[in-house]
């Protein structure tokens, strides 16, 4: 981070001390249009209203419309708040690639409660730590348990810290809290308490959410997101991208990672209007046969997948035909992979640089081919700011490697 000594923007103590943008900067980012008075439950209302019963998740054979999505993050809101969830506690949402994410992150989102977004590859070590910083007083997880069952970590975690007080489970929960039966009439957020008062909806600039950082340098370190500054990067990369309301976004990475989250991943999909698609797995057996059913107009894969799915062309009789964008990102591809996408896949390649700190870079659609096989594009956003520095931050010279600064 450039800036040191920001204000604290966190009210009342009920969440972590984080830094808040410089007022200034706040200042110029509404002004610009950048921020919008919107939350992540508003937008969903919207997109709700706009689509109806337009299909917006398919996991199986699930196919949940944006009013049946909508309703089930208003139902399990009024679910989670009968467990004493409130605005500013934290919840650790690990989830694998199930419409239940959905529900739960804008439930959570209408509570003004904020989830803490693990991984399935977490296990002890990550969760406890996450825990432990945040304070959370719930663990959302699922039953599945191959390769691993997060029940028994939840159980050991539930013995130890005293301040998680739920454990909630996606199907079978044994002697925890089962997700499906938290779903209530909606009417229940808006019932009168005898205390504390309700929540107010929460404030398109508080925080939202905490994503996580990729833990090279040790535990994965918490890293919270505003509604109105994420928001901002899921329009945006929306427009870059191209999405429209016909668009069909396959999440074959992990749904709960920054890339296929909002890059635009499933929450640009469905600020499009378009359809996500959720695998379970990103081999290429199962991908392929999801493309060519629901017909997927545009994936994101990890350098060492692509490769995979190359390979995989000329051994499947694969109907690859509706996919158009294949965005590779997170480490840095091969130009000779690179070039080899559009003969196998028949898909144009977009690359990404992304960080879940905020900065999201894209080669857009109409870049050369030179720089699409070569870079990682550009920032989304005039306001982006960029330097790259040496040891002492100052700055070097074109061509040369030195440390990134951003800021934006």
């Amino acid at each position: 981070m450039m800036e040191q000594n920001l204000p604290r923007s966190w009210p009342e103590g009920r969440q972590a001390d984080c830094p808040g943008w410089p007022p200034a900067d706040a200042e110029r980012y509404r002004r610009l249009g950048y921020w919008q008075p919107q939350t992540f439950g508003q937008m969903l209302r919207q997109q709700s209203n706009r689509y109806g019963q337009r299909i917006a998740l398919v996991s199986g054979r699930d196919r949940w419309s944006y009013e049946t999505l909508n309703r089930r993050a208003d139902q399990l809101a009024a679910g989670l708040k009968s467990l004493g969830i409130r605005a500013g506690d934290r919840v650790i949402v690990q989830l694998p690639n199930i419409p239940e994410f959905f529900a739960v992150f804008f439930a959570l989102s209408r509570l003004g409660a904020l989830p803490v977004l693990a991984l399935m590859a977490h296990r002890q070590t990550e969760i406890e730590s996450f825990l432990r910083q945040t304070e959370a007083i719930a663990y959302i997880v699922a039953d599945d348990p191959i390769p691993f069952d997060y029940r028994s970590l939840a159980r050991r975690l539930h013995s130890d810290l005293p301040t998680l007080r739920h454990i909630i489970v996606v199907g079978e929960a044994q002697e925890f809290i089962a997700l499906d039966q938290l779903y209530q009439p909606p009417m229940a957020l808006s019932k009168p308490e005898p205390e504390p008062e309700s929540e107010p909806e929460p404030e398109p600039e508080a925080v939202a959410f905490f994503q996580l950082s990729g833990g090279s340098t040790g535990l994965p370190k918490l890293i919270p997101r505003t509604h109105a500054d994420y928001l901002y990067s899921v329009r945006a990369s929306a427009q870059i991208c191209g999405l429209t309301a016909e668009s069909v976004y396959l999440v074959a990475l992990p749904v709960s990672h920054n890339f296929p989250l909002s890059s635009p991943g499933s929450l640009g999909t469905l600020y499009a209007g378009g359809k996500v698609v959720l695998a379970r797995h990103p081999n290429p057996d199962d991908a392929f046969a999801l493309i060519a059913r629901e017909q997927v107009t545009l994936t994101a894969l990890v350098p060492p997948l692509v490769p995979i799915w190359i390979a995989a062309t000329a051994t499947r009789n694969a109907d690859l035909s509706s996919l158009q964008l294949l965005q590779v990102g997170g480490a840095k591809l091969s130009s000779t992979v690179a070039s080899r996408i559009l003969p196998a896949l028949g898909c144009r390649l977009q690359q990404v640089f992304g960080m879940a700190e905020g900065l999201v870079c894209y080669t857009r659609l109409d870049d050369s081919e030179e720089i699409v096989l070569h870079t990682q594009g550009q920032p989304i956003s005039p306001a982006d700011e960029i330097r790259v520095v040496d040891d002492l931050d100052r700055p070097v010279s074109s061509g040369k490697i030195g440390h990134l600064l951003t800021r934006g």
